[in-house]
């Protein structure tokens, strides 16, 4: 090596701050990459060594028995900017995205050369980042590398912001595959099969669009997903400039799930045979014969649709032809029409199942405690014996709830000084002590139920102790200030008739705590006090905690007291004000007994 050593040693007092010298300098590099496709392509120096060291794909690329000679080694399928981002991984140890798009182009070529914490810290981010006008490429990058937890997620959120994920012109650039995922799904939150039928005329127009373009000038297959074809625009959620995640190399790990891919409602996928030279065009390629917007008409519910919409839309566009719109009209007109559906077409008409709005969870009376004050005793026995005869507990209006919390504050400081009840919260949540727009011992908390409606009642025998858990996400940032749970249904054992209508009470012992998507306490509660039978309990944690949007968060209950609970089977998809809950997300097992979690207390 020429020329004198500058003693750039002394100077480094980590491992990462000599690699990033050695990755930065290029000093005493034994391979050099071509990285990329023409007209960007760099040429990246390296290090064998220590790439051997990170990566098992570079293992054998130097040192294995079909060890890479050529010099430069060419790598085309990566972007530069995403081959430095690598690393710099391997050589700090740091991870830095600045983008939605790049933490895609990072993942890819992690997963190529088996990076696992770098893949889970790329997927992270995309979690943190993803909106409706990206849901789609989010899902196709999930899907195409078996993040099934990612993959899930995406069709929460394209389920929820349906209207806004197919008014996005990001839309028009999504594989057909993803089209017909989302046309094939039940839950959509759309107006009509009409916002659909939109979508795919304008997805038809930008496929024609591409495919004139291809024709002069071919796209590169190489790469990931999101290179194969434009990028929709200002893919960064910051508003001013791209923020900068350094991300330092842990054993933290996202969550896992396996999920199953979503399920179409309609079992008509067949082509549809003789086609005419007017609607030829959108069944096939004529050059490849592959599939293309058709297959995704073939998913829209017309039969949902009125007569007046479908002729005013459908029926006029060159998507359908005049025997095919005829046939639909005729079957819309009469479920009993002589004149069958074009083959193929989905005969379904159930309209899509959209949120579940506010309404009574079941015809349970509920009774108020906010943990961890204990229960009146006049509030317990007040109650008539045939407590399902009862109507539901009026709600606290949103003008009233300031009086209330202020009496609720008083029976905490009470039920403090007795040792009643107290709950504690610790972790990393952010409690409502520091958040300004809420008082803790002011009036400022204007509680909003969350009310997961029944859709199967059933009992569950508590012989010992009894967990139930039940994981969730939100589309707004919210401040969770607890959950409602049921009260035991009275039995012979607890000395109370079920036949004499539930009436009486027991002593509760329960445990609650929210957890984040990595498994830390956030915040929790204990609780015990005397309760009527077959009631709706408020469950106040003791720390409010800030939720963020479209993060996974898990509660969980631990019964203690041995008798039956009424569990029942819950909507997994709740609207209240505004605020799209959905339940169950992940693994089956991240959900035990989620029934027994009746509503979510919130404000926000």
């Amino acid at each position: 090596m020429s020329g004198m050593p500058n003693d750039w040693q002394l100077e480094c007092v980590e491992v990462k701050q000599r690699g990033e010298y050695l990755l930065k300098s290029g000093q005493w590099s034994d391979c050099t990459f071509l990285v990329g496709t023409e007209p960007d392509q760099v040429v990246i120096a390296g290090h064998k060594l220590i790439l051997a060291m990170a990566s098992p794909v570079f293992e054998a690329m130097f040192y294995g028995g079909m060890a890479e000679r050529n010099e430069p080694i060419p790598i085309l399928d990566v972007q530069p900017e995403a081959f430095r981002a690598l690393l710099e991984y391997i050589y700090t140890d740091n991870i830095n995205i600045s983008s939605f798009d790049k933490a895609c182009e990072l993942c890819y070529g992690a997963k190529k050369y088996m990076l696992p914490h770098l893949v889970k810290e790329c997927t992270r981010y995309l979690w943190s980042d993803l909106y409706p006008r990206n849901a789609c490429r989010a899902y196709e990058f999930a899907r195409l590398f078996e993040e099934n937890v990612l993959m899930d997620k995406c069709i929460q959120i394209i389920s929820t912001n349906t209207k806004e994920v197919l008014n996005d012109i990001s839309f028009e650039d999504v594989e057909l595959n993803t089209v017909m995922t989302v046309f094939s799904l039940d839950h959509l939150n759309v107006d009509s099969e009409l916002d659909l039928f939109n979508a795919a005329i304008r997805y038809a127009k930008a496929q024609d669009k591409r495919n004139s373009e291809r024709s002069i000038s071919p796209p590169s297959e190489i790469g990931p997903p999101n290179e194969k074809r434009p990028k929709s625009p200002e893919p960064s959620t910051s508003k001013d400039k791209p923020q900068v995640v350094n991300v330092e190399s842990s054993a933290e790990n996202s969550p896992e799930a396996v999920v199953e891919p979503a399920k179409s409602s309609d079992n008509s996928d067949q082509p549809l045979p003789g086609p005419s030279d007017e609607s030829k065009k959108i069944r096939s390629d004529p050059k490849t014969d592959k599939p293309t917007i058709r297959k995704a008409i073939e998913k829209i519910r017309f039969l949902t649709l009125t007569p007046q919409q479908f002729a005013e839309g459908p029926a006029r566009s060159s998507l359908l032809t005049e025997s095919e719109a005829f046939a639909v009209l005729m079957n819309i007109l009469s479920s009993t029409s002589d004149v069958a559906m074009p083959s193929g077409f989905s005969t379904c008409r159930v309209p899509r199942k959209q949120l579940i709005g506010d309404g009574p969870s079941s015809n349970m009376a509920t009774l108020t405690v906010d943990t961890p004050s204990p229960v009146m005793m006049d509030q317990v026995f007040g109650a008539p014996s045939h407590v399902a005869c009862l109507p539901p507990y009026p709600r606290p209006t949103r003008h009233d709830v300031g009086t209330r919390h202020s009496a609720i504050v008083q029976n905490m400081n009470l039920a403090a000084g007795l040792g009643v009840g107290v709950g504690a919260g610790v972790g990393m949540g952010l409690a409502v002590a520091d958040l300004p727009h809420l008082d803790r011992h002011g009036a400022d908390y204007n509680k909003i139920y969350c009310q997961r409606p029944i859709i199967q009642h059933t009992d569950c025998l508590n012989t010992s102790v009894l967990d139930c858990s039940v994981t969730f996400m939100v589309d707004k940032n919210i401040c969770l200030l607890g959950v409602q749970v049921p009260t035991q249904a009275p039995s012979e054992e607890s000395g109370v008739s079920m036949a004499g209508g539930g009436g009486g009470s027991y002593c509760e012992l329960l445990y609650a705590h929210l957890l984040d998507a990595d498994g830390a306490r956030l915040t929790y509660t204990h609780y015990t006090s005397r309760v009527p039978y077959r009631h709706l309990l408020d469950i106040m944690f003791n720390r409010p905690v800030y939720i963020q949007r479209n993060k996974v968060y898990k509660v969980g209950i631990v019964f203690n007291k041995v008798g039956w609970y009424p569990m029942g089977t819950c909507a997994q998809q709740v609207a209240a004000e505004s605020v799209f809950f959905n339940f169950g997300i992940g693994q089956s097992s991240d959900s035990v007994r989620d029934g027994l979690i009746r509503s979510i207390i919130f404000t926000y």
